[in-house]
């Protein structure tokens, strides 16, 4: 049990963040409790707290602003991703007058290792007012990894006064960065959307951090401001023409580059230094796709011709590389270039790419999954499976040392109806209600997730009937392997319990993967599915994969696959037997935790029907406290005549055999416990007695233990 005992009168709510190793968490609660300020849990806006481990025990405190320094927060806190410091925007107290309560907004920063004071908490950067003192909002977009860089929108309509800068007048939302004064940088705001004349594109124009709106493949903002924070890719319209958008980077604040711009041959209407480009009013809108954390290779697609090839009228995605040219080496940001722009939806023979959408890009950008509907290869899939022109086309791109010049693999084809693979008839999509269209579409709920920094590992949902073993018409889970090609089914029966998972009746669950923002949404910390090297993925649903899940509810699952060949295990790692479905499990990036929210106690220390925090933990958590010793009288001082069987509680901190999980928690006072048992509580010892020795013996009744794998 990773939350404290006492809450405060309210439960947990969500898991913010999970820190590398798995021994920091962070949560979100409406309680107050560890010293949290009240005045924030009265007005019922909750607050974050962070639970570190330390040698026998989880302590927690409150990572919220004290009330002397704020008046309200604007939005959840952003976290470095080892969960040692920690941003949140606030609006200021104004006690001087309060008819101008809310005009001054600041960006607070806190080391999460020192005493939640408001003497530790620092600005960062300057303090944001507008030009004449009104009231205004901001929505804080992203940051570079160091929080070096932040950026944020003015939350305001076309017209409306409030804007910070000059320069924003009339604009529209537009978009700022706050430099806030790392290595020598001098602190400041400037805008993002300017011009090669160093002016907004156009006043009405929305400015957006990636592309968030008006996207026809999915809003995305996947490293859409580099790691040092020297660039940020951004959209907008052009010529006051608000239903396109043309994409751009503005680099070191002090350039801007079209990206989405025909290469320099085609180019008849502007000069390389003219941004934007004429033809940017006129050509067909791009849509932002993600960029690798280092800014230097940039993925969006578009229906314009960017490359001179004709023939392809469909939605092609482009990767752009951004750098230095070849006689600038080591040049500074404000110098780079679009240096190459090449198409990656290349088709067989000419065809129709028809991409459909983006599913997932590499951290490093050297690889992308893509759906098009086009054949882009001829090669078989390593299950024997070819693209079907006219399919949902699920396919990997990769470019680097081995393939400098790009490559393109086929994975699957994905459903989007009955029976139906995009235009295609296909028998392996038979689920009558369902699709997998927003893994590329419209949508911020794509289930999917890479591994590794390169992306080897793929983690998606599929109604499709993928392989051999998938035999029903539910949503299952499934690991691509872009090394080996190999492709897995995740989402199976405990060793092949309940036939082997193949009941039409229940989806399995993935973590929707975020598609940028944050620091924390950059680094999946709140919501990771897959485990770093790719050998543990955590899932969810309501079909008993193991005999011990008997709720009929949401339980969490781990499928792990061992060193060497296999399709991996699955093993229950909640209960089983709770009251409440568990959604939203998270793994540590190492694969040594899994974190959920559960109103289930199981721990002998977890004495309420509050929601807690629990770690499902490889090796073991904390000795349980030895129970209370019972007064007794008469006869019942004498003991039993023979030495019960141990109890192995629900979340016993037992570890079985095999390295299986078993659940940590805070010492606390325990729970008096009847010396008397039942019938049923005696039957009940009686099989766990008879499972542990039967675990001591090397058979499979091994996983006993709550939160066994």
């Amino acid at each position: 049990m990773v939350s404290p005992l006492y809450k405060g009168g309210y439960g947990v709510q969500h898991i913010e963040g999970v820190r590398q190793d798995g021994n920091a968490v962070a949560f979100f609660s409406q309680g107050t409790f560890e010293g949290a300020p009240a005045g924030f849990s009265e007005g019922l806006d909750g607050v974050t707290y962070l639970a570190h481990r330390e040698e026998s025990t989880w302590s927690t405190v409150p990572l919220m602003p004290p009330d002397a320094l704020s008046s309200s927060v604007l939005g959840l806190a952003d976290f470095f991703s080892t969960l040692d410091r920690e941003i949140v925007p606030v609006q200021l107290n104004n006690l001087e007058d309060p008819t101008l309560q809310g005009n001054r907004i600041e960006f607070l920063s806190h080391s999460t290792t020192a005493p939640d004071v408001s003497a530790n908490w620092q600005r960062l950067g300057v303090t944001l007012e507008t030009l004449k003192k009104e009231a205004f909002t901001i929505a804080y977009r992203g940051a570079s990894s160091d929080f070096c860089h932040l950026v944020f929108e003015n939350q305001k309509e076309v017209g409306e006064e409030g804007h910070l800068l000059v320069g924003a007048k009339k604009a529209s939302q537009p978009l700022y960065e706050l430099v806030t004064g790392c290595n020598g940088e001098p602190a400041e705001v400037r805008l993002v959307a300017l011009n090669d004349n160093q002016k907004l594109f156009s006043p009405e124009c929305i400015s957006e951090l990636g592309i968030e709106d008006g996207s026809e493949t999915g809003p995305s903002q996947f490293n859409a401001m580099a790691n040092e924070g020297n660039e940020i890719f951004f959209s907008t319209c052009v010529a006051g023409n608000v239903l396109d958008h043309q994409l751009f980077v503005r680099l070191g604040g002090a350039r801007t580059l079209e990206v989405s711009k025909p290469l320099k041959s085609l180019q008849e209407t502007c000069g390389e230094s003219e941004i934007p480009c004429k033809s940017a009013a006129t050509r067909a809108k791009a849509d932002f796709a993600g960029a690798s954390k280092d800014g230097s290779r940039v993925f969006f697609t578009t229906t314009a011709p960017l490359t001179g090839e004709s023939g392809d009228t469909s939605r092609s995605l482009y990767e752009a590389t951004i750098g230095c040219r070849e006689t600038e080496l080591g040049c500074p940001p404000a110098k780079r270039a679009v240096t190459s722009l090449t198409r990656v939806s290349h088709t067989i023979a000419g065809g129709q790419g028809g991409v459909q959408g983006v599913a997932r890009i590499a951290p490093d950008g050297s690889r992308v999954y893509f759906v098009a509907r086009g054949a882009l290869t001829e090669t078989a899939s390593v299950q024997g499976v070819t693209a079907v022109n006219g399919a949902d086309n699920l396919y990997m791109y990769e470019r680097d040392t081995l393939y400098p010049a790009g490559h393109i693999v086929f994975v699957a084809d994905l459903c989007s109806g009955s029976d139906l693979s995009g235009e295609v008839e296909d028998v392996h999509c038979p689920n009558t209600v369902a699709t997998d269209t927003s893994l590329w579409s419209l949508s911020k709920d794509a289930e999917a997730q890479t591994a590794g920094e390169d992306g080897r590992y793929l983690v998606f949902s599929s109604y499709g009937q993928l392989v051999r073993s998938d035999t029903d018409a539910a949503r299952d889970i499934y690991r691509y392997d872009s090394r080996t090609g190999a492709l897995d089914r995740v989402s199976g029966g405990e060793a092949g319990y309940h036939n082997d998972g193949n009941d039409s009746a229940f989806d399995a669950t993935l973590r929707p993967g975020h598609r940028g923002e944050s620091v924390s949404f950059q680094y999946e910390m709140n919501n990771r599915a897959i485990s770093e090297d790719g050998s543990r993925i955590v899932f969810t649903t309501s079909e008993p994969l193991s005999p011990r899940a008997i709720n009929g509810l949401s339980d969490v699952y781990e499928w792990h696959q061992e060193s060497g060949p296999g399709e991996g295990e699955v093993s229950l790692v909640s209960s089983g037997s709770g009251e409440t479905p568990i959604t939203e499990p998270v793994i540590s990036p190492e694969g040594s935790d899994v974190f959920y929210v559960t109103t289930q106690s199981l721990v002998r220390a977890d004495t309420d029907s509050l929601a807690d925090v629990y770690d499902a933990r490889i090796g073991g958590g904390f000795p349980e406290p030895p129970a209370p010793r019972l007064e007794c009288s008469s006869d019942a001082c004498q003991g039993s005549l023979t030495n019960p069987a141990p109890l192995l509680v629900p979340g016993s901190v037992s570890q079985a055999p095999g390295g299986n999980f078993a659940a940590a928690k805070v010492t606390s006072k325990p729970k008096k416990r009847s010396k008397h048992k039942t019938k049923k509580q005696k039957k009940r010892t009686t099989h766990r007695h008879t499972a542990k020795h039967a675990r001591l013996n090397g058979t499979r009744a091994s996983r006993v233990t709550e939160g066994g794998r």
